[in-house]
């Protein structure tokens, strides 16, 4: 094993984890106490939940035109570190005042506004505290960003680690204790956000010494401005099925929905913190021409995405059946679909990197808009007949077309850096063990466990790890040195 893949699959392991920990550390530990949540929150108490989540998200991206992604690409366009000041304090003053005016507009109109969106969703209360948690969280998105870029993944993992200890808490003393419902768990994002506020803004204007102007910020709005079709198309394929579902079904639909994309969010979890610092670590080696790391760091991504996407989807069943409340068994058939939509989420990630080393942030866009417009019509045709199944199939459908239009346009790129095509070899395992087990439903009870179910399980998942091993995907070598690192890293802790 080369130094330049045992250095970066080393920074990507920890910042992984780093990245994970700030991006998603409440989802990570809301998956954790989903046994608790489903005991305390109906199902329609999720549907809530899901649409101020929802909400929340959407109105960050109205006050984000592309410009983390400019700057991520700015910052390493550049080797001046007065330049790179300059792009996180311009980042972070826009993130600080771009919410000022939609937050005016929807005091104003909110509760107008939100009748003519939502069936039976208003603005008072969820609505305005979702667009005042968003408000909150603006500034803690640059310091993650600043973070990843310097690659101080413990520092981020420390903060973000005690937000959320307190944050959980103060979740579980409003749902446990006094039984707050839907409003516990909305109430309980905030003490998060404010503990990551202040530490944000401290950071930040620490770093960049007050510096940043107004050119800086039209310099990577304009960079990040092809990006807007993709960041609202993505949008749409994450959160359209929840807005759909409210439209044309109802909250409880949205609730089954959101508890399905609970469970598949495992993979998806993973999937941003690889994300955000696969960008980096994918340009550096670019920019070196180091072609068999950045092949290598492919194989061990897809293997990894793979094997974690085909272990939940192989024992969801049996840990929804253990853990959750009986009320949430009737979202069990659409995760199958929810977390194959995930994977294929995760597997962009690749091509997008290589599109966007080219500065090609307009043709990822179309592909994402090719996606999320066919999502869209799927949903529209198949929730009226298959409600919440309809939505799950439109996702992972979706995604697939997205992934398929990407590594198309992209396969020159990625045939020279990867050489062979044995990386099919888990994409394919994926897709037919996905298809297996959701024909393979019809022989076992649906709400039962059973150990010959879960013996056929444990022979595909083997299955398909000896296949890893004899198209050498992955090696006993890789393991053993794994294995010396991690056991060099608690020795020297001791």
């Amino acid at each position: 094993m080369s130094e330049g893949i045992k250095k970066y699959s080393s920074i990507l392991l920890k910042g992984t984890v780093a990245a994970t920990i700030a991006n998603s550390a409440t989802k990570v530990v809301s998956f954790i106490l989903l046994p608790i949540f489903t005991y305390y929150l109906s199902p329609k108490d999720y549907g809530i939940v899901s649409i101020v989540t929802m909400i929340a998200t959407v109105f960050a991206h109205i006050c984000n035109p592309g410009i983390l992604t400019a700057t991520t690409r700015l910052y390493h366009a550049t080797d001046n570190e007065a330049e790179r000041q300059v792009l996180i304090g311009s980042a972070n003053r826009f993130f600080l005042f771009a919410p000022i005016i939609p937050i005016i507009i929807c005091l104003l109109f909110g509760p107008k506004i939100f009748s003519w969106i939502f069936n039976d969703f208003s603005f008072y209360p969820y609505g305005l505290l979702a667009l005042i948690l968003t408000l909150i969280r603006q500034p803690a998105r640059v310091w993650i960003t600043l973070m990843t870029l310097q690659y101080k993944f413990h520092q981020a993992t420390i903060y973000n680690g005690i937000a959320i200890i307190i944050g959980m808490l103060v979740t579980l003393l409003l749902i446990v204790g006094f039984k707050m419902g839907a409003m516990g768990k909305v109430l309980g994002m905030f003490p998060t956000a404010l503990i990551l506020f202040v530490i944000s803004i401290i950071t930040i204007r620490k770093y960049t010494l007050e510096h940043w102007n107004i050119q800086n910020i039209k310099k990577q709005i304009l960079f990040g401005l092809p990006m807007l079709g993709a960041l609202w198309s993505y949008q749409a394929l994450e959160l359209g099925g929840a807005y759909l579902l409210e439209r044309m079904s109802d909250l409880k639909s949205v609730g089954f929905y959101a508890f399905g994309m609970a469970i598949a969010q495992l993979p998806l979890i993973l999937v941003i913190g690889v994300r955000q610092l696969w960008n980096p670590v994918f340009y550096d080696n670019m920019n070196k021409k180091d072609y068999k790391t950045v092949s290598k760091l492919i194989s061990y991504f897809i293997a990894g995405l793979t094997f974690i996407n085909l272990f939940i989807v192989l024992f969801s069943k049996e840990a929804i059946l253990i853990l959750v409340n009986e009320r949430f068994y009737e979202a069990m058939p659409i995760i199958g679909f929810l977390i194959l939509g995930v994977y294929f989420n995760g597997l962009i990630t690749i091509s997008n990197a290589a599109l966007g080393y080219k500065n090609k942030f307009g043709t990822i866009s179309v592909f994402a808009l090719i996606a999320s417009v066919l999502f869209i019509g799927l949903n529209v045709l198949l929730i009226p007949q298959y409600d919440v199944m309809g939505a799950a199939i439109a996702f992972g459908a979706s995604y697939f077309v997205f992934f398929l239009l990407s590594i198309w346009h992209q396969r020159k790129t990625l045939i020279l850096i990867t050489v062979s095509y044995v990386n099919l070899v888990p994409i394919i395992s994926m897709i037919i063990v996905t298809f297996i087990l959701y024909h393979s439903n019809q022989f076992f009870m649906e709400n039962e466990l059973n150990f010959i179910e879960i013996l056929f399980k444990l022979l595909i998942l083997s299955a398909v790890v000896l296949l890893f091993f004899i198209f050498k995907i992955l090696t006993t070598n890789e393991f053993v040195y794994a294995y010396k690192l991690i056991i060099n890293k608690i020795q020297r802790k001791k």
